[in-house]
This record gives structure tokens, C-alpha cells and sequence, in this order.
């Protein structure tokens, strides 16, 4: 009996050990091959992001003309970027978009920067000038003074651009206010057919519009040139600035370089364009900016094309603004424009 029963013990205590050992077995079995590597994790992969979409617009005219290599290469495109770039024949065209941010940067009339930038409390920054003294009046009358404007019809297109504002403080300084008539069109090209038909005998008018008309009715002759009436308006303190590239203040906060390299490109552009005329105008003609290659080339060293920073006109531009505030405040609409109005390069 005591031997079974040793015997029986003997067999649980080898049991016990066996089993034992198999659980050992079991873990050593399921462990990872080499224990000082991580299992392998899945990579997620990142989604692409979708590009951003970038609306450039300028107006029929000048504005576009120092543009045009851009519009041309359709230049900024990239796959963070999709640019897009439109030309209107009239600020008002741009005004609804800019204000409803709808177009990112733009060229506009430089009074209408001011009126945007009160209108929407600060949504859009002057970044540069782009046009000065570009204006003239024109027509197949004989008149060559702003003084001999008096009681007769002036034809003028725009109405609440700078053109519009310029006359007018031009006329006030001569004493001329409510003494010329003062006749509006919709659009500088439709003010330009009229004086070609010589339904209109005299009419402010920018380049190349300018041009336009001489070459199209030789009895229409350039009559006066704004830019010097303007400096006599103000005895000299200030350039009759026409023209200025704004942006949508967010998204200049949150494409810094796009901003940046779109300026530095721009700037080449008006380069470019002043430098090599023929083939700019070819441009222009083909990206339906202008109708004619011809009076493009004829017209763009009176076009006033220009690229000047914003920093190093910021002086010049506050006096010009002044001038324009104490004419009429409605020109830039209601209030001087304070310093965050310019960019910050």
C-alpha cells in the first residue's frame, strides 16, 4: 500500500514538471523572433491636400498690360496653387468679388483700394503702384487748357475712379466746378468709340484708349496731358498715382510666399513689358486684353507703367490720398486709410 502510494506521488510531482515545462514551451514558441524589434506598424498615408484656388484680376488697360508675361505663362501654378487670372473692361466688375473675397489679388484704381479697404474694415492691403499719369484728355475739338473747358461737355468714363476724382479736383482748383458738364460711359472702350465717331468732341481718357482714337480718327488729337494739370492742381506735392496692385489681407497672412514671389514676378513682368513693347503687345492681343498689337506698341510709353513697392511710396501715397480726402471724402471712401492699409513686405 505505501509502496502504490509512492508510487502514485512519484507520477503527479512528473506530471507537474512536464506540464510546466510545455507552458514554457508554449510562450517561448509565440514570442517574436527577435524581441529587440518592434513589430512592423501600418503607415498611414497622408491624403493630398486639395490646391488652393487663387483668383488674379486686373482691368482692360495699362494694369493688365504690366501683367501680361504672367497672364501669358499662366505663371504661379503649381500643385499647392491653382491660379486663375481674369481681365474686366470696369472697376465695378471687381469690386463685388474683391469685397466678397472672391479674388485674392487685383489691380485696381488706386482711389478704389482706399474705398475697399474702409468698406470692408480692413480686408484688402495696397501692396504697389502700378500706373501713374497715365490720362488725357482728348478729342477732335481744339481745345489745349483746362481752361477752356468751360461750358462745354466732357466725356468721362469710371465714374468714382481715381480719373473721375483727378478731373474734378482739377476743375475745382480752376474754378471751373459746375461749369463743365460732365458726361459718363460705362467703360473707357465705349467712351473711345464715341470720340472715334466724334459723337463725343472731348473726353478724359487712359492709355492705350488713348492711342486708340488718334489712330482710328486722325482729327482726333491728344488736347491736354492730366498728369501735368494735376501738378499744377497741387503745385507739385503730389504724382497723379492711377493705378496699384491690392490683396485679400487673410490670405496674405497665410501665403506669405506666394505673396512674396507673386510681387517679385510681377515686378519682372513691368520690366519685361517696358523692355521688349513689340512682343508684349503681340501678348496682349492674343490674351484679349487689347484688340490691337499695333496701338498697343504705339501706346505703351505713355501708359505709365511702373512697379514701385508700397514701402517706398508710402510717403508720396498718404499725400496724394490727403489731397484726394480734403477734394472729396466719398474718394476714398469716407476716411483716410491708416497705416495698416499698406503691406508689411
Amino acid at each position: 500500500m505505501k509502496k502504490s502510494m509512492k508510487k502514485l506521488s512519484l507520477l503527479l510531482i512528473l506530471a507537474m514538471i512536464l506540464s510546466i515545462f510545455a507552458g514554457c514551451s508554449s510562450k517561448t514558441d509565440n514570442a517574436p523572433a527577435n524581441p529587440q524589434e518592434p513589430a512592423p506598424q501600418e503607415q498611414v498615408k497622408e491624403e493630398p491636400k486639395e490646391p488652393i484656388d487663387v483668383t488674379i484680376a486686373g482691368l482692360m488697360g495699362p494694369t493688365s498690360i504690366g501683367m501680361i508675361k504672367m497672364i501669358d505663362e499662366k505663371a504661379m501654378n503649381s500643385e499647392q496653387y491653382n491660379v486663375e487670372y481674369i481681365a474686366e473692361s470696369a472697376p465695378d466688375a471687381l469690386s463685388a468679388k474683391i469685397i466678397n473675397g472672391d479674388i485674392q489679388i487685383s489691380s485696381v484704381p488706386i482711389n478704389l483700394a482706399a474705398v475697399l479697404y474702409n468698406k470692408t474694415g480692413g480686408k484688402i492691403k495696397l501692396m504697389a503702384v502700378n500706373t501713374v499719369g497715365n490720362l488725357y484728355v482728348v478729342g477732335s475739338d481744339n481745345t489745349s487748357t483746362i481752361a477752356e473747358l468751360e461750358g462745354k461737355t466732357l466725356g468721362m468714363s469710371a465714374k468714382g475712379s481715381t480719373p473721375d476724382y483727378a478731373m474734378n479736383y482739377i476743375l475745382k482748383q480752376n474754378n471751373l466746378e459746375g461749369k463743365v458738364e460732365l458726361d459718363y460711359s460705362t467703360d473707357h472702350a465705349t467712351l473711345a468709340q464715341a470720340v472715334i465717331a466724334e459723337d463725343t468732341k472731348v473726353a478724359l481718357l487712359p492709355q492705350p484708349f488713348v492711342t486708340q482714337t488718334t489712330i482710328k480718327n486722325e482729327n482726333v488729337k491728344m488736347l491736354i496731358d492730366l498728369n501735368e494739370a494735376w501738378k499744377e492742381a497741387t503745385k507739385g506735392a503730389s504724382e497723379l498715382y492711377t493705378g496699384c496692385i491690392i490683396v485679400n489681407t487673410e490670405f496674405a497672412e497665410n501665403n506669405k510666399e506666394f505673396v512674396a514671389e507673386f510681387l517679385k514676378q510681377y515686378e519682372e513682368s513691368v520690366n519685361w513689358v517696358l523692355e521688349n513693347q513689340k512682343d508684349a503687345s503681340v501678348l496682349v492681343e492674343k490674351n484679349g486684353i487689347m484688340p490691337s498689337a499695333a496701338i498697343v506698341e504705339k501706346a505703351i510709353p505713355y501708359c505709365g507703367i511702373t512697379y514701385r513697392s508700397v514701402s517706398a511710396e508710402k510717403e508720396k501715397l498718404s499725400s496724394f490720398y490727403g489731397i484726394l480726402f480734403e477734394s472729396n471724402p466719398a474718394s476714398v471712401g469716407g476716411s483716410m486709410p491708416d497705416e495698416k492699409f499698406y503691406f508689411a513686405e
